[in-house]
């Protein structure tokens, strides 16, 4: 009885689109190499997209599984463009907000809100496919100039040999794990201290990142000179190599051991950072841990000569897809010239992510138990926002 059922339904279809049959692409039929008396020919109809702005396909915003590894804009899809014309085959837009309540817990108590961050992004790909580029813009309210500030992330970059990227242009070289990492994925509101004091900023020149089974490693060569305030104070060299021992051993989890040498000169002053750093995770729990040495550094505190040491770990785990654990221990010394002078911070947090990292909200405490000065708590909570 089916069988008859199909055949009437093709002959129905016959009668209903004359010469002409329209077939899915899906149904992977061929054409012959020719078509002869008697035969139909076969007109493949375009697949068809769901359109971006449609009911389904914002539902989907909020069904979608995200990956809290990614810092991807909940509009990813209704932002992106493709020209027709031009070198430029597509671009998407991201706006990213960090917005902060904070409470001092000391003699002197006070209520805080802050604008920790708010940027906007623009990143696609070039005719080729092989090339892209991405451009981010930094507006957070500042009290120095504006415009020093305003363009962090400035590049091309090419992708034709195989597990390999070159950048060419401005972007923020890898000075240790969280350094180099996005603010948008960082556990807390603040990076670690050697975070924020050896690296996080950009710097402008060539770059090339290779990401293989057994290792990984980013190395390049740029001026000194950060947030376009001096032209081409000096030179500066980043080299950050890992390996992967878990390569073939999935099942025990994913481990990258680390390291890495920045040095250079700016205006006649020599600066060397060393850092080390271990990354596992496995399953629902994650531990990063690092370590970093400077005689001299020029990162996200400014070009110093000071000699600075610092360590810290973060262990994280995730109860469910939608809440994380987070704690941190973080010593660092400003300046191992000056004796008990080390600033230890003890962070705990919980992130809920409601949809992924475009949109979550984020509770911190931070202890601070600083041998110069009196200490202090701290309560943070804000949330963070990517369209």
């Amino acid at each position: 009885m089916k069988k008859l059922l199909l055949i009437f339904f093709i002959l129905f279809e016959l009668s209903a689109y004359g010469d002409d049959i329209i077939i899915n692409p899906d149904t992977n039929i061929e054409l012959e190499k020719d078509l002869i008396e008697g035969e139909y020919e076969v007109i493949y109809e375009e697949p068809i997209e769901l359109d971006p702005y449609s009911k389904d396909a914002l539902k989907a915003i909020i069904e979608k599984d995200y990956d809290p590894n990614i810092n991807e804009g909940i509009f990813k899809n209704q932002l992106h463009y493709k020209f027709k014309k031009g070198i430029v085959e597509d671009v998407t837009t991201k706006l990213g907000t960090r917005l902060d309540f904070a409470q001092n817990i000391s003699d002197n108590s006070n209520f805080e809100f802050n604008t920790k961050l708010i940027t906007l992004s623009a990143y696609g790909k070039f005719k080729s496919q092989k090339e892209g580029y991405s451009l981010i813009f930094d507006f957070t309210p500042v009290h120095e100039n504006f415009f020093h500030r305003l363009m962090l992330d400035t590049y091309i970059e090419s992708n034709r040999i195989k597990n390999n990227k070159i950048i060419l242009g401005t972007s923020c070289p890898t000075v240790g794990i969280e350094g180099a990492m996005s603010p948008y994925l960082i556990p807390f509101f603040n990076k670690s201290q050697i975070a924020r004091n050896f690296g996080g900023i950009r710097k402008t020149g060539l770059r090339v990142l290779g990401d293989y089974k057994y290792f990984n490693y980013d190395v390049g060569g740029y001026s000194s000179d950060t947030r376009y305030t001096e032209f081409f104070p000096g030179v500066e060299t980043d080299l950050w190599f890992g390996i992967k021992p878990l390569a073939n051993f999935e099942k025990f989890g994913n481990l990258n051991i680390a390291g890495g040498y920045n040095a250079g000169e700016r205006n006649s002053k020599d600066f060397q950072v060393a850092s080390a750093a271990v990354v596992y995770d496995y399953k629902n729990l994650w531990l990063r841990s690092e370590y970093g040495w400077a005689n001299g550094s020029n990162g996200l505190s400014g070009m110093t000569t000071k000699k600075r040491e610092g360590y810290n770990a973060t262990l994280g785990y995730r109860i469910n897809k939608k809440i994380e654990l987070v704690a941190r221990y973080d010593d660092f010394n400003p300046d191992k010239k000056i004796k008990h002078n080390n600033t230890k911070e003890y962070s705990m947090g919980i992130n809920y992510y409601i949809l992924g990292q475009g949109l979550k909200l984020i509770f911190n405490y931070v202890y601070c138990d600083n041998q110069a000065m009196k200490n202090s708590h701290k309560l943070l909570f804000g949330t963070q926002v990517m369209l």
